[in-house]
């Protein structure tokens, strides 16, 4: 009797171990794939979209994704920052399963989305986890790759640098969580399914989420110039930091802002040296804008040189609710004219 209930002691114990042991196997997390400094360097821009629909939500039920997207965009906040090299890192140990190298940095309307529609994750690296788990590491800058396939890494080892290859617009991570040949976001976990409401088990470690807090509502870039910009001149960095000349065929003040909704509205000014408004924007969002770019200024006319001294760009994104008005998001910045 007493040896029967000793070996039914021992059944359970492996039973129990062997269930903690598949617990385990199905639990999994991760650290940050990137090493830049949040948010002044990096920012996440857009985040899964868990709406199945034509409509979209990311984790909190904001609009900061798209429409389909299936990984977490980690975003440089320039180029200077990209060509000084940001490396990308396994955010988990595991076995290098693919990768590609080779494909340049280039901005996708410089050639067309169509083309760059084809090589899409532009430079990129798989990683296998094991237990159903793999992770996807896109858009990293050619010539970075650092890892050879079936090569073993390790949490925190470098694979590449954050690039501008592929289907992008701006140089970033894509990110991606895979089990079993689903998407996974990692700020909600396995449990969850696609509902923005419903509980969520984040697979980030401890350290990495206390770095990522989410931001309904942000700057992407500001800056003046002496004409007016496209996006694209100011993510390239032509706009001016510190001065401008008499003689600059105009002022302009650049905003690229994220999350606006539909009913809000936003301000765009440009005060002078003194104090009154030398130009002014106003718009109001007629749907949902994941991100916006906007300018204010004026170009010179009959005055042949602008009045010397400090000029002052305001931005201010307003939100109205139950006959309110709430401000959103502000910032000031001024430049000098010598």
């Amino acid at each position: 009797m007493l040896r029967a209930i000793a070996s039914l002691s021992i059944l359970l114990t492996i039973s129990l171990l062997s269930g903690r042991a598949a617990a385990d196997a199905e639990l999994q997390t991760f650290s940050l794939p990137v090493q830049c400094g949040f948010p002044d360097e990096c920012y996440i821009q857009s985040h899964v979209d868990l709406d199945p629909s034509a409509s979209t939500a990311d984790h909190a039920c904001g609009i900061n994704t798209y429409n389909g997207h299936k990984g977490t965009d980690f975003r440089l906040r320039n180029l200077d920052l990209m060509d000084r090299g940001v490396p990308v890192v396994a955010a988990a140990a595991g076995t290098v399963i693919r990768k590609r190298d080779g494909v340049r940095d280039v901005h996708m309307k410089l050639f067309g989305k169509k083309l760059a529609f084809h090589r899409g994750a532009g430079n990129f690296v798989v990683i296998d986890h094991g237990n159903g788990w793999r992770t996807q590491y896109a858009h990293m800058r050619k010539g970075s790759v650092a890892v050879k396939l079936g090569m073993k890494v390790r949490t925190g080892q470098r694979l590449g640098l954050v690039g501008l290859s592929g289907l992008t617009e701006f140089p970033h991570l894509h990110f991606e969580i895979n089990h079993s040949g689903k998407t996974i976001d990692p700020f909600v976990g396995k449990a969850n399914g696609n509902d923005c409401k419903g509980p969520k088990n984040p697979l980030w470690t401890g350290a990495s989420l206390a770095k990522l807090q989410y931001r309904k509502y942000f700057l992407v870039a500001t800056g003046f110039a002496d004409t007016p910009l496209n996006r694209q001149a100011l993510l390239y960095g032509l706009h001016v930091r510190d001065r401008l000349s008499r003689k600059a065929p105009a002022i302009a003040f650049h905003v690229d802002f994220a999350g606006g909704r539909t009913g809000d509205t936003y301000l765009l000014r440009i005060f002078g040296p003194d104090g009154k408004i030398f130009a002014e924007n106003r718009k109001r969002f007629e749907k949902d804008a994941q991100i916006r770019f906007d300018l204010v200024g004026r170009k010179i006319s009959k005055r042949p040189t602008w009045p010397t001294g400090t000029y002052r760009g305001e931005f201010v994104l307003f939100r109205e609710k139950a006959g309110k008005q709430s401000i959103l998001l502000r910032h000031e910045q001024s430049i000098a004219i010598e």
